[in-house]
């Protein structure tokens, strides 16, 4: 299960890193044609932002699986790794109460804005707002496997690591 739940998150990476690679690409194209050569497509400049906004929500659920997400641990070191654990499982019930609002309200957002057409790409904004709830709904998934995992942790996995101390000489 292990196996396939890394493949998975590989595949996960993949999408938000190939989405972040055409992002950076289609940016400095656009800038060089702009700049250079005066000229500017009002759907390639449309696209960047909804691939902007894809990379922003897509890491949302990769930020917890890989605990990027910010976290202030100056009181929780102090824990027993037993105390640790629960505070842990408490944190990850708080994000996924906060994710699920997301879900909900982009998801009301994406069905009242979506019936209107874009501009440049000349789609259903729907299809662009629609990046918001899917995105929460698979960050909810990781913050599901991340729960799964700080109860089935071993309690040495909470234990304090002891910082690195170099040798004055």
């Amino acid at each position: 299960m292990k196996k396939i739940g890394n493949i998975i998150e590989k595949i996960y990476f993949g999408i938000g890193a190939a989405a972040m690679g055409l992002l950076a690409v289609l940016v400095i194209f656009t800038v060089i044609m702009r700049y250079c050569f005066s000229l500017s497509w009002k759907s390639v400049s449309e696209f960047n932002v909804t691939l902007f906004a894809f990379t922003t929500f897509w890491s949302l659920g990769l930020n917890v699986l890989r605990n990027e997400h910010v976290s202030i641990n100056m009181l929780y070191d102090h824990f027993n790794p037993k105390v640790k654990r629960w505070i842990s499982v408490l944190n990850c019930l708080i994000m996924l109460a906060v994710d699920c609002l997301f879900v909900h309200y982009s998801w009301l957002y994406a069905q009242k804005m979506g019936t209107q057409i874009s501009q440049g790409m000349e789609i259903p904004m729907f299809y662009m707002y629609g990046i918001m709830p899917l995105s929460g709904v698979i960050c909810a998934i990781c913050i599901i496997i991340k729960i799964i995992e700080h109860i089935t942790a071993p309690l040495s996995a909470f234990e304090s690591e002891k910082p690195v101390t170099e040798n004055a000489q």
